[in-house]
C-alpha cells in the first residue's frame, strides 16, 4: 500500500508543476510573447541546466520512494514506525498542500504579469499589493517551503540533495530577478525593495 504522507506530498508536487504548465499556456493565450519557460537570459540558461534535473527529481523521487523497497528510496524505519515521526510527516504533507494553495493564490494575484523567467524584451508590471506587499518573492518562499515539507514527508537522502540545490537556485534566481526589476522600474523598485523583505516580511 502506498505510504500516506509520501502520496499526499507527491500529488501536491505534481499539481504544482501541472499548474506551472497551465499558467504558461494561460499567459501565452492572453497575448504575451513569452512566459519565460524557455530562458533567454544567459544566467538563466546556465541555471536551467541544473533546474531541469532538480525539477524532475522533485517530481519523480517521491514516486520512487512509494514504489521501490530498496535504498536509496527506502524510508528510514523510524519514519515509518515511530508515531511521533510519522505524525510529523503527516503535518509536513499537510503543509505541502497549504503551500500549493498559497502558490495558486499568488499566481492568480500576479495575473498577466506571471512569468517563469526573465525576458528583457518585455515590460512587466510591478506588483506591490496582496501577498507581495510585505515580501518580494512570496512564490519562491512557498516553493522553498514546499520543497522542505516534501523532504520531511519523504525523508530520503536523494531528496535532501535535491532540496539543497533547489534552495540555492531559488536564491540566485531571486537576486537575478531583482536586478532585472531594478533596471526596469528604477526608483519605484528601489522604494519597494527598501520596505519589503526578499522572502519574509520585514518588520
Amino acid at each position: 500500500m502506498a505510504d500516506g504522507p509520501s502520496t499526499v506530498a507527491m500529488y501536491s508536487v505534481w499539481a504544482y508543476w501541472l499548474g506551472v504548465l497551465i499558467m504558461t499556456v494561460r499567459v501565452r493565450l492572453q497575448g504575451a510573447s513569452s512566459a519565460g519557460m524557455v530562458p533567454k537570459q544567459p544566467l538563466e540558461r546556465l541555471m536551467w541546466i541544473v533546474w531541469v534535473p532538480v525539477i524532475a527529481a522533485w517530481i519523480v523521487f517521491p514516486w520512487l520512494s512509494i514504489h521501490r523497497s530498496s535504498p536509496p528510496w527506502l524510508l528510514p524505519d523510524p519514519a515509518v514506525v515511530e508515531p511521533a515521526w510519522h505524525a510529523l510527516r503527516w503535518v509536513a504533507a499537510g503543509l505541502t498542500v497549504a503551500c500549493l494553495i498559497g502558490t495558486m493564490f499568488c499566481w492568480r494575484w500576479m495575473g498577466r504579469s506571471w512569468r517563469v523567467g526573465v525576458d528583457a524584451d518585455q515590460t512587466i508590471e510591478l506588483i506591490t499589493t496582496g501577498p507581495f506587499s510585505r515580501a518580494r518573492h512570496p512564490i519562491y518562499t512557498l516553493s522553498m517551503t514546499m520543497m522542505m515539507t516534501t523532504l520531511l514527508a519523504v525523508p530520503i537522502w536523494p531528496l535532501l540533495v535535491t532540496a539543497m540545490l533547489h534552495i540555492t537556485l531559488m536564491n540566485v534566481k531571486a537576486r537575478n530577478e531583482e536586478e532585472w526589476m531594478l533596471r526596469m522600474h528604477g526608483d519605484a523598485y528601489t522604494g519597494y525593495r527598501e520596505r519589503t523583505g526578499r522572502f519574509l516580511p520585514r518588520f
